[in-house]
């Protein structure tokens, strides 16, 4: 990935037999540093212990909304103001009946850059807080809710601590790091009634809500194989994540060291939070107002899930919503065949082919879930009458003929792409451009013209699904917060999709399978590989519900 000034942004695995090296070659590149760092090192647990617990003392039971002067508005925070942070607040700034209050970023440049732009958005001369201790944010009472857009590894965290301060929360996807964090998420809003939103934007689109009405009011019969496709085949960023590294290059350490001053060791470990304590790097939190999404942390094991928990987040959670699992999940991973990488970023892990059985609640055959790489196609089911494809701007159906007839093969994925698949049995289809990144709605005529022959064509069977109906993500969780009604995605939603994509990244970090209870959230039948399901050491972050 290149940044607007040309810099790429590459991962480089540094194998551990080489850590002791790379160390000692870091610190020559960094003496100056290392001093600082060490000593960081030895006073965070001290210093992070101190902050939770701080929060901890001041944590709430169960409350209702706050009474709001003549004309007042319910105020909300951001924590996090990077790329996903700028766009959630453009969004914020845009409903009536919340303002946005502060933003919050342990990067002095970008706080005070959001600061600037909810200023000039409300133009009234109030000043909206710039503020660097998310937990100063939490203790602020008269902060009604708070939109979360950190990397992954601090969503948990600040989520659970939000809701016992008395405050709804609005936290972007995926959901958590590990299956311990959607469990104490899940019932941190269970205890603390608080209004939560994951930010799974996709179920408030109506391509998506379209497709898996079709889905779930019959139009195809019953789904018998699924797939779920992200990750870039035969390049650095495939599926899962990437062994953890420090830098980038470990010759030119400290070169990419630079911008440590901006954040410096306060703001740092407080980025680091509950992940384990490395040197700086740029490539790692890249300081500033940029446009570009850093990968490099996305790809970490300490600190997310690689696509799993990037677009996996998006179309596992379509898949999850499709087949009808906001309540359950799969009962087995099944570790992929596909070859191991020979990819120096990759760590010898097979990038796709990792599949999940769920147990189908129209009862018969178990439904297989597929994890294929980017395509025209997100997510895919495939039924007794039919197949449903979807994808930011694009749909396909088809119906009329068993699709579960024999398993979904390359040579079948691949005229699906072109739609050049069954063209007999194609009821309608409208394949846009590709969307990227973006995540905005944008008009599309040919699009909306097949949206209305489907939803004529299928009203009985999108009436007899019954799909919540939201518009627009940002809006359902604002509305709700003065309504006190479930959003489109709860914790208890977000939790569980967000499981979906721990699993996965699971089987092909350790290159195994396992038997999964949906229910309990646990591994079932022995732990040979000694799976973990939370992290060891949260050096001092720990969640308490």
């Amino acid at each position: 990935m290149e940044s607007e000034d040309g810099r790429r942004y590459v991962e480089v695995r540094v194998p551990p037999r080489f850590l002791s090296d790379y160390a000692v070659t870091a610190a020559k590149n960094l003496k100056k540093r290392k001093e600082i760092d060490m000593d960081i090192n030895r006073r965070h647990f001290i210093f992070a212990g101190a902050a939770a617990a701080t929060l901890a003392g001041r944590a709430t039971n169960k409350m209702g909304l706050r009474p709001l002067k003549p004309g007042e508005k319910r105020a909300v925070a951001l924590i996090g103001a990077g790329m996903q942070g700028r766009f959630l607040l453009t969004e914020f700034l845009k409903q009536r009946n919340v303002r946005v209050v502060c933003v919050c970023d342990c990067d002095k440049t970008r706080r005070e850059d959001g600061a600037v732009r909810v200023d000039a958005f409300y133009k009234d001369g109030s000043r909206c807080a710039a503020e660097a201790d998310f937990c100063k944010v939490l203790e602020n009472p008269l902060i009604d809710a708070v939109c979360i857009a950190t990397p992954d590894h601090w969503h948990a965290y600040i989520s659970v601590e939000a809701m016992k301060h008395g405050k709804d929360v609005y936290c972007e996807k995926p959901l958590t790091f590990t299956i311990d964090e959607a469990k104490k998420v899940i019932a941190a809003q269970k205890k603390y009634g608080r209004v939560f939103q994951t930010g799974s934007m996709q179920r408030s689109w109506r391509v998506f809500r379209t497709a898996v009405s079709l889905v779930r009011g019959g139009a195809i019969g019953d789904v018998r194989y699924v797939d779920a496709n992200y990750g870039r085949s035969g390049q650095k960023l495939g599926g899962p994540s990437h062994p953890v590294r420090f830098f980038n290059v470990p010759e030119n350490a400290a070169k990419e060291s630079e911008g440590f001053g901006q954040l410096g060791e306060w703001g740092w470990n407080r980025w680091l939070g509950p992940a384990q304590w490395r040197p700086y790097s740029n490539q790692l939190a890249p300081v500033g107002v940029h446009k570009f999404f850093p990968m490099f942390w996305r790809f970490d094991d300490d600190i997310a899930t690689g696509y799993n928990g990037d677009w996996g987040a998006h179309h596992l959670d379509i898949a999850q919503w499709g087949l009808d699992m906001d309540d359950s999940g799969p009962y087995r991973i099944i570790r992929s065949d596909e070859p191991y990488s020979l990819d120096r970023y990759h760590g010898g892990r097979r990038q796709f082919g990792m599949r999940m059985l769920f147990k189908s609640k129209r009862g018969g055959r178990d439904v297989e879930l597929y994890h294929g790489p980017f395509g025209v196609w997100g997510t895919v089911f495939y039924g007794t009458n039919g197949i449903v494809a979807v994808n930011r701007g694009k749909i396909a159906v088809w119906q009329g003929f068993d699709a579960t007839a024999e398993k979904p093969t390359e040579e079948i994925r691949r005229a699906l792409q072109d739609v050049s698949y069954r063209k007999d049995r194609i009821v309608a289809e409208s394949v846009g451009e590709d969307y990227g990144t973006d995540a905005a709605v944008k008009a599309d005529e040919v699009l909306d013209s097949v949206l209305k022959q489907l939803e004529t064509r299928f009203a009985a069977e999108i009436k007899r699904a019954g799909l919540y109906y939201s518009e627009n993500q940002i809006r359902n969780f604002c509305e709700c917060v003065e309504s006190r009604k479930p959003t489109i995605s709860p914790a208890s939603v977000g939790g569980r999709s967000g499981a979906l994509c721990i699993l996965c990244n699971m089987s092909y970090r350790y290159d195994t399978g396992f038997d999964w209870d949906p229910v309990r959230m646990e591994i079932k039948g022995g732990n040979p590989k000694g799976l973990s399901l939370k992290r060891a050491d949260c050096r001092g972050w720990e969640i308490v519900v």
